[in-house]
């Protein structure tokens, strides 16, 4: 979730890669403290098969006073306290010389005396916030992965949940349930709580890959084969697929009435930009672009006349432009406004009269 937090103030070197014996160590020993704190504390689980770690990630949420009972947040100060690093680790679990070469490749590197232990505490602003960041960022990539499966059918995934992708509006919330979400999937929780011990069975899991490669990572492996089924056998693109999983997954969760009343309300303000604008307006009103005050006065008294937006959209869908090019010119006339040259032609009449 991180790893280079204090890249600011220490060289990468001050934080050699963990071995999994210790990081698994640090991490029951830290765990009991942090529970002092928080009545939920976790680390996301970490990817199969994995030779190291750059640096140890919890999550918390609902913190604890010392009586127990529940209170608003924990002081940064006191987190710190308990987080503190203990030298001597890495030999007690057999890794002492690994240890001893990363200390002095610090020293060589950076002139560091010093290594340390990365620990990040993200804290959760509730329960329902830990378990889909816990989800998302369990079994390494995983969580990327799926993101990539939902890309692939018009959707986003993230530790905010589902999501319809509707730029230039903000995105539509499908649901922010990752059982509900997984089950849309069709994808196991119950497989997914069982755990992974290998990279092949969460590509089984997520997309049933066959092929794996060991040393590649988990995310780039998965990009590699999902680019592979972008295309069908005739080797078209399955664009339109996407629009048709999109609608599905509206109805699934319920939002399919809540897209089209978005759509429908996008597609009248382009018709409205497009139908009944300044240029057009101008141009019907035979005024220069000095004027401005005029026309923003004609376009104040159409939209009143009419009842605003909804009227004007009822006359560009009854009569078309012409309806609306109607109604100013009528506003026009009204505010008994006119163009310089009508008001110099206006004044030849009067003067030839005399």
């Amino acid at each position: 979730m991180g790893g280079s937090a204090f890249s600011a103030t220490l060289p990468a070197s001050a934080f050699p890669r963990i071995p999994p014996a210790v990081y698994h160590a640090i991490k029951a020993r830290l765990t009991p403290h942090l529970q002092t704190l928080y009545s939920i504390v976790s680390t996301p689980y970490e990817a199969p098969e994995k030779s190291d770690h750059g640096d140890l990630d919890f999550l918390v949420c609902e913190p604890l006073n010392l009586t127990g009972a529940t209170r608003a947040e924990v002081p940064h100060e006191e987190v710190q306290t308990l987080l503190k690093a203990t030298h001597g680790e890495w030999a007690a679990l057999g890794h002492g010389p690994e240890e001893e070469a990363a200390r002095r490749h610090a020293k060589e590197t950076d002139n560091q005396e010093e290594t340390f232990y990365q620990v990040d505490v993200h804290v959760c602003l509730d329960k329902a916030e830990w378990e889909r960041i816990h989800f998302f960022h369990g079994y390494g990539d995983l969580g990327m992965i799926m993101g990539l499966i939902a890309r692939n059918k018009g959707l986003h995934l993230g530790q905010n949940g589902l999501k319809v992708p509707s730029p230039p509006r903000p995105p539509l919330d499908l649901c922010d349930n990752m059982d509900a979400i997984l089950q849309y999937m069709g994808l196991s929780m119950q497989r997914w709580n069982a755990g992974f011990q290998t990279k092949k069975e969460v590509f089984e899991w997520g997309q049933g890959i066959k092929k794996v490669k060991p040393e590649r990572k988990m995310y780039a492996q998965f990009v590699e084969w999902v680019q592979e089924q972008q295309h069908d056998a005739s080797g078209s693109p399955r664009g339109l697929e996407k629009e048709e999983q999109i609608q599905h997954a509206l109805k699934y969760f319920g939002k399919k009435e809540q897209w089209d009343k978005l759509e429908r309300e996008e597609a009248d303000k382009a018709r409205l930009k497009e139908g009944f604008n300044g240029t057009k307006t101008r141009e019907w009103a035979g005024l220069p672009l000095q004027q401005w005050k005029d026309l923003k006065s004609i376009m104040d008294q159409v939209r009143s006349e009419l009842g605003g937006e909804p009227g004007i959209l009822k006359i560009l869908d009854e009569r078309g432009e012409e309806g609306v090019k109607e109604y100013v010119l009528k506003a026009k006339a009204k505010l008994g406004i006119r163009s310089e040259e009508e008001t110099s032609e206006v004044t030849k009449e009067l003067e030839s009269s005399v």
